[in-house]
């Protein structure tokens, strides 16, 4: 098959994506939404992805704007003679898209973004209002990356099917093993130290500044505890940065916190076994992907009580333990529960292993799409 993504260039769900399709001999084409550097072009070239280029925004205001990227976008389908056309993201890339008229068009909901919560609905302005609707009303299938943003979306596109499905995880990877004394020496943490690991963006989102009140709340209770706190400087608010950072030096946790500037993929197992409990509570959420990678690994886990959530995977008191994010008492709470009673943290990360290991996996998830895709081919 001749697959085009329209999806943001940039992103590693993106790549993660289009490689097993184009390692399961389909043609990978992309059109992105976002512009690339060359390093990004150059990954997706070694990844057997053809790049296309990219458009801008759905201009309303400057129509001959956006004439110009549907011409772009009708051109690339037709001269490459694509047989399938998939969106990631329900934004303007989809939006360009349903008004190109091209079918089977696959749209794929990714959450922190697009859909967010149960009360979500097409508003704002005047593109997300009409056409949200007519997008996902004209898509051939839909898939999102849970089932809550599957249930909010369907009022709004009729008989549209759609699938749950998300990115999945490397098993091979991701799977319990040995704490690496390497990140003990490199953060600079004794080896009977108790490591909490916040993975997530340095954004309001993510509600790190709730981590940072809780962590402080920790340390007066337990001296030997570590927060590990995840700083790429390439994607930060520094304003919340700097909010969070304040937080922390003026409570006790203020010597025992480490920020990582990035973690490669390829360490970043190693840092949820380093990890005795990972901690992610954003306002809002998809199938959290660091959260699956933290339980493949054995390593209890600490998320919000949101309704974003499926409990196929994420189960409070069972898989997980779940928090008020606003509430820096219940997110101490909870870590201490899990540093303290060790049954119920191995119980927990047991059954959370056990879930993610049986349709979690990578493989098995775009399976799942690649099905659609010869479903969608036959019709």
């Amino acid at each position: 098959m001749r697959i085009c993504y329209f999806a943001d260039g940039r992103s590693v769900h993106t790549r993660r994506w289009m490689s097993y399709f184009a390692e399961n001999a389909h043609e990978m084409h992309l059109i992105s939404f976002a512009e690339t550097s060359e390093d990004e072009e150059a990954e997706l070239d070694r990844l057997g992805i053809k790049y296309h280029g990219s458009t801008g925004n759905f201009h309303i205001k400057k129509p001959w704007l956006t004439l110009r990227d549907l011409r772009f976008v009708r051109s690339v389908l037709k001269r490459e003679k694509i047989d399938i056309l998939h969106s990631h993201f329900l934004g303007a890339n989809a939006w360009f898209a349903a008004v190109s008229g091209f079918h089977p068009h696959i749209l794929t909901i990714m959450g922190g973004g697009d859909v967010t919560g149960p009360d979500w609905k097409p508003d704002g302005n005047f593109q997300s209002r009409h056409l949200t609707p007519y997008t996902l009303r004209n898509a051939d299938h839909i898939t999102s990356w849970s089932k809550l943003m599957a249930d909010v979306v369907g009022p709004f596109s009729a008989e549209t099917p759609i699938d749950v499905i998300h990115g999945g995880i490397h098993l091979e990877r991701f799977g319990s093993g040995e704490r690496p004394k390497k990140l003990l020496e490199r953060y600079g943490i004794p080896a009977d130290g108790k490591v909490i690991f916040s993975p997530r963006l340095m954004r309001p989102l993510s509600n790190i500044d709730q981590i940072a009140l809780s962590a402080n709340i920790i340390a007066e209770r337990d001296a030997d505890t570590y927060f590990l706190v995840a700083y790429p400087t390439a994607e930060t608010d520094q304003a919340y940065c700097n909010k969070v950072r304040s937080i922390f030096e003026e409570g006790r946790a203020s010597e025992r916190v480490r920020y990582i500037q990035g973690v490669p993929h390829d360490e970043m197992a190693d840092h949820f076994r380093l990890a005795d409990i990972t901690v992610s509570i954003p306002s809002t959420d998809g199938t959290p992907m660091t959260v699956l990678e933290s339980m493949a690994c054995g390593t209890p886990t600490v998320i919000g009580d949101l309704p974003d959530y499926d409990a196929e995977y994420f189960e409070d008191e069972k898989t997980t333990l779940m928090v008020d994010v606003k509430d820096p008492e219940s997110i101490a709470n909870a870590i201490i529960r899990l540093l303290t009673d060790h049954d119920l943290a191995e119980r927990i990360s047991n059954e959370a292993r056990r879930r993610v290991e049986e349709t979690g996996s990578y493989e098995f998830q775009m399976s799942k799409m690649e099905a659609i895709y010869h479903s969608l081919i036959k019709k």
